[in-house]
């Protein structure tokens, strides 16, 4: 909440002068805009719920993983099918993902992936694959370049904030308080990570005519992060999460070729 009130907030006077002073955006942004920050709430409010239900190398991964195959389905449907080797790759990063929460292939069951924390990944996913397909629908209704993005962002971040908030209330039922100091602090650090981070994406969307290419690239985060765990935290099952996260590069490797 308090990274995208940061982004909002600060954005919002150079977005509105722009607005108003000869580039405005067509007037059938404003929908997809409202639309892309419902998703974006339910996103977030399905990491969180799914957070409280089951462990984090578990949920992150299965939830990255599913919308990559689902946005390749909705690029068929647009008329910007994936290439053989684009489908190889997507399905490799898929593989990968899927692989990452398991610490032994010996204890591979269906408690690990169908249990209370299921629909929460379902939920995320479902996030993921809504404010994906409507940023890519609408970032190529935009005129092409980095400032379009960055303002696109800003919006979409900012119209974020109402709907995560009744989420949050009356879903999560977590106590909304306006924070201390560090928590701001906390709160901008993150929020300059993530948000340029995004408003690349962003970019990225105006550049590529497939979402599924741009959200398989995106995975290579899980192979930083799964080298992260490993040697930093001495998390466990280093092999078989290293082949993961191999096979998650080769396929990002693919895509990229793709």
């Amino acid at each position: 909440m308090r990274a995208n009130l940061i982004v909002g907030l600060v954005g919002l006077g150079p977005v509105l002068w722009l607005q108003f002073s000869g580039d405005p955006f067509p007037p059938a942004i404003w929908p997809l805009l409202l639309a892309t920050g419902l998703f974006q709430a339910v996103y977030f409010l399905g990491l969180t719920m799914g957070y409280r239900a089951g462990e984090f190398s578990v949920v992150y991964p299965v939830a990255r993983a599913l919308p990559v195959l689902a946005l390749a389905v909705l690029d068929v449907s647009r008329g910007h099918p994936p290439s053989p080797l684009g489908w190889l790759g997507m399905g490799l990063v898929t593989v990968g993902c899927l692989l990452a929460p398991l610490s032994s292939l010996r204890v591979v069951n269906r408690g690990k992936y169908f249990n209370a924390t299921i629909f929460w990944v379902l939920v995320t996913a479902a996030g993921t694959v809504g404010y994906s397909g409507v940023d890519k629908i609408a970032l190529e209704m935009l005129r092409p370049g980095l400032l379009s993005a960055l303002r696109y962002g800003v919006l979409q971040w900012l119209l974020t904030v109402p709907f995560l908030w009744l989420g949050l209330r009356y879903v999560a039922r977590l106590p909304m308080t306006v924070g201390k100091g560090r928590d701001w602090r906390r709160a901008a650090l993150a929020t300059l990570f993530i948000s340029t981070a995004y408003t690349l994406i962003l970019w990225v969307y105006q550049m590529i005519p497939q979402a599924s290419y741009v959200v398989a690239l995106r995975q290579f985060s899980i192979v930083i992060g799964v080298v992260a765990a490993i040697v930093i935290f001495h998390e466990p099952a280093a092999k078989l999460r290293l082949t993961a996260a191999l096979i998650i590069s080769v396929g990002v490797g693919l895509v990229g070729f793709a």
